[in-house]
This record gives C-alpha cells, sequence and structure tokens, in this order.
C-alpha cells in the first residue's frame, strides 16, 4: 500500500473585491440563472475567476448614498456563485433601514464563510432585490478572503 503526503491548499494572497450597487435596478429572481441572462437579471460580478481559485471569508454590505444623511431601505443582497455557465443564488444578506446622520453610522452588515473555497473558473456576484439610487440608497459590497 503506497502512502501518499496529504496536500495543504495555502493562500498565495489576499482576496479583496468591492461592488457598488448605486443606480442599480432590483433583481426578481433568485433562480438559477445563466450567463446570458446575467445583466438583464441585474446580477452583477464581485469576485472575478482568479488563476487557482479562491477562499471567500466573509461579505459586507454597507450603505454608501452619496448624501450622508440618506436612509437606507429594507432589502435583500443577494449572493451568486458562477460556474462558468450558471449562477446559483447561494446567500442572501439582509438590509434594515437605517438613517444616517453626521454622528450616526450607515447600515452595515456582514455574513461570514467558513470553509468555501471555489474553484478557479468560479465567480461571485451579487443582485439587490430593491432598485437604487445613488443619492438615497445606494449600498457597496465588499468581499474578503484569500486567493490560492
Amino acid at each position: 500500500m503506497a502512502v501518499t503526503a496529504n496536500s495543504v491548499i495555502t493562500p498565495q494572497g489576499p482576496l479583496l473585491a468591492a461592488l457598488s450597487l448605486a443606480a442599480v435596478t432590483a433583481c426578481a429572481t433568485r433562480a438559477p440563472t445563466v450567463s446570458a441572462s446575467l445583466a438583464t437579471a441585474n446580477i452583477f460580478q464581485l469576485v472575478a475567476p482568479t488563476t487557482n481559485g479562491f477562499r471567500l471569508d466573509r461579505i459586507s454590505v454597507k450603505g454608501s448614498s452619496s448624501s450622508i444623511t440618506a436612509a437606507t431601505v429594507a432589502q435583500t443582497v443577494l449572493i451568486w456563485l458562477f460556474d462558468g455557465a450558471t449562477a446559483w443564488c447561494y446567500d442572501e444578506i439582509p438590509v434594515t433601514a437605517v438613517t444616517p446622520s453626521t454622528t450616526a453610522a450607515s447600515f452595515q452588515g456582514y455574513n461570514m464563510y467558513q470553509g468555501l473555497v471555489l474553484p478557479s473558473t468560479w465567480s461571485v456576484y451579487a443582485s439587490t432585490t430593491v432598485t437604487t439610487t445613488a443619492a438615497t440608497t445606494a449600498l457597496d459590497v465588499i468581499a474578503q478572503g484569500a486567493a490560492l
């Protein structure tokens, strides 16, 4: 019986990606969506495929309107895993209505992922369930992890 050493996957560098959901139309589906329909479904790329794949650790959502006192509206940010042919709705981050000011923070929320490793052909997309405007209900989506 041959004995082989276990392979260890180590990060080659940090992964940090950002997407603005300012002035975007709402996505009206949670169904698997083929590549050709992503744009018309208002599903946007957050993390591009990498050479060796990547580990996804956290996705954050932050209210980012151009007006410092503009409230967010209740909605959901949908997180999609895309295999190169079809996007699959993987997770949802709820957004609550928050009215910020010069002394109160805008909406912030996040989801953590443990052990989510995506192969080199996969990427991550995001969408929102409510149409946003840059001046009032804009959101930023940030992905953190490691390139493999």
